[in-house]
Formats: structure tokens, sequence, C-alpha cells
């Protein structure tokens, strides 16, 4: 028996056996929370090929064994194909996790669906499916223990808020592919539609929330996306572009609010923690690691500390198991 593209039958097997040695080994124990703090868990990027599968189950595994407040997915859940199975073959992993789960969706789930490798499809559809599979009770989160959530409800159901200890998170719908306007073979005007009307509704999220953390005394915001918002190019770059009215109305809230903010996003792939707003003090942004690594990121809260956050890289390196 010979397997696609050439590969032989042994290669199955020393796969099989890699899946059976992760099944019974394991991460270290969960790392207990520091008096007067709380954790929660932010991932994405990942896993894009199926080597990158069989880290992503110690990812889990991992994710399980910590004592989390909830687990944030920034997207890009897989790379393709963009199919309903994968949706909910990726919808059941989220569900089987111990802790709350929050998901934003990233470019690989729809925006870029378009790609003959993902399947061909049209992004409107697909993003039309996710809502309907990912966000079908919008005020709930994923995973077996559920939390109650504030979405922003009418066509932008994926854009929620919740609190924790008096810190208020937030997620928020922002893509790559310069936010869902980069060209493809048969775009249309309804994807151009789309991408201003997803846009202005993510500032219309952005200053309800903090309108709800300053009414509320909270002492910090989290907010969570998928885009990079390629913050630190400069203004009128044609890849910050798509993003300008968010980043100004987020260093406007950023600057009013004068209380920590945490921006916990994916997109570019690299471990980053970061001041790229250079005249907010109290603004800080941490970007996952994302494929080739395999990980997720354990983001420890301490409300009433000089540094509300600090952060925990768990990575599943590539020459661990290979």
């Amino acid at each position: 028996m010979r397997l696609p593209g050439g590969r032989s039958l042994t290669l199955a097997v020393v796969l099989t056996l890699a899946v059976a040695f992760l099944t019974k080994s394991g991460p270290p124990e969960g790392t207990p929370n520091p008096p007067g703090s709380f954790s929660f868990a932010v991932l994405g990027d990942a896993p894009y090929y199926f080597h990158e599968d069989l880290r992503y189950r110690l990812v889990l595994r991992s994710l399980d064994a910590h004592e989390l407040s909830s687990i944030i997915h920034i997207g890009d859940i897989f790379w393709r194909p963009c199919s309903d199975a994968m949706y909910v073959r990726n919808l059941d992993r989220f569900n089987d996790l111990r802790h709350p789960v929050i998901f934003t969706p990233g470019d690989n789930e729809w925006t870029d669906c378009w790609e003959p490798g993902s399947g061909g499809f049209a992004p409107l559809e697909r993003l039309n499916r996710i809502r309907q599979i990912f966000f079908a009770v919008p005020t709930r989160s994923l995973g077996s223990r559920r939390i109650a959530l504030i979405s922003q409800g009418s066509e932008f159901v994926e854009n929620v808020r919740w609190e924790q200890q008096r810190v208020i998170f937030a997620t928020i719908h922002l893509v790559g592919s310069r936010n869902g306007t980069k060209p493809f073979p048969g775009r249309t005007a309804a994807d151009d539609e789309e991408a201003t009307r997803r846009t202005e509704a993510a500032v219309k999220w952005l200053r309800e929330t903090f309108a709800a953390a300053t009414a509320t005394d909270a002492r910090a915001v989290v907010l969570a996306f998928h885009a990079s918002l390629a913050i630190k190019r400069p203004v009128g770059h044609h890849h910050r572009q798509p993003y300008e009215p968010f980043i100004a109305a987020l260093e406007e809230e950023v600057e009013r609010f004068r209380k920590p903010v945490l921006v916990v996003h994916g997109d570019d792939h690299q471990y980053v923690v970061d001041h790229p707003l250079k005249r907010l003090a109290n603004f800080t942004r941490m970007q996952v690691p994302g494929s080739p690594d395999v990980g997720w990121v354990r983001v420890v809260v301490t409300p009433d500390a000089k540094s509300t956050f600090a952060f925990e890289e768990h990575v599943v390196r590539r020459w661990k198991y290979w």
C-alpha cells in the first residue's frame, strides 16, 4: 500500500506510534495562581499541519491542567480546508475543554477560504456558517464550564464581553488579510461592504466596552482579536489603512481610561509583549506564538499590583518529539 505523494506505509505507522506516545505522555502539572490573582489563556494561529496537530493535543491537555478563568482563542484554528466538518471538529475540541472558551474568528476561517486549497468557498458564505456553528448561543461561552457573555448581537454576534474580578474582557472581530479587504478573484461589492460594516461595528463595540469599564470602575480592560493591525506600520501604509478607524478609536479610549489596557492578538505568528503606543504607558499588547510553533500564553492578572499583567509562554517545540 502506498500513501499520497509516494510515502510508504512506514510513515503511517510512525505517525500512529507518535499519536499513541503523545496520548500516554503529557505536559507538566499546571502552575497555581499567586495569591490575589487569576489567570487566563490565549492561543491561536495553529495547528496548520498534521504534525502540528499532534503537538496541539498536548496544548489542549496543558490548558486543562491549569486553573484558568477562561481560554481565549484569537482565530486561525486551522489552515485548510474551510469545510463544515473542520468547523465542527474544532468546536468539539473547544467544548471538550474544562474551562470556558471564547473564540473570535481569524482570516483562515473565512476571509481566505476562496483559495483553491481551502475549498474555493465564497468568504461571506463561510462567515455565515461560522456564526451559525460557533455562535448559535452568543450569550454563552463554549467549553465544558460555560459562562454568561454580553453579545453585540444583531449581525455581529461574535463580538462579546464579560467580566472577571472587575477586569472587563471583550472580543472584537478584526482579521488579517488587510481586515478582509485583500483582493481575490470574484470579489464583489458585498465583500467590501462587509469589511466596512464589520469595522464600524468593531469601533462601536470598542467604545461600548470602555464605557462599561468606566461605569463599573473596572481595574483593567483586555481586548482580544485576530489581526495585528499592522500597528507599527506608518499611518497610511496599505496594510495598516483598513484598521485605521479602529486604531484611532483605540488610542482615544486608552488615553481616556488611564488604567491598564491589554490587547491580545495573533496573525504574525511570533510571541511578542511590548508597548507599541509609545505615548500611552498604560497600554500593552501581546501577540501569541503561531505555526510552526504550537502553544499558548498564560496571562496572570493581579489587579492591585503595579504590573497588572504577567505573561508565561507555553510552546511544544518541534524538536521535543521529532
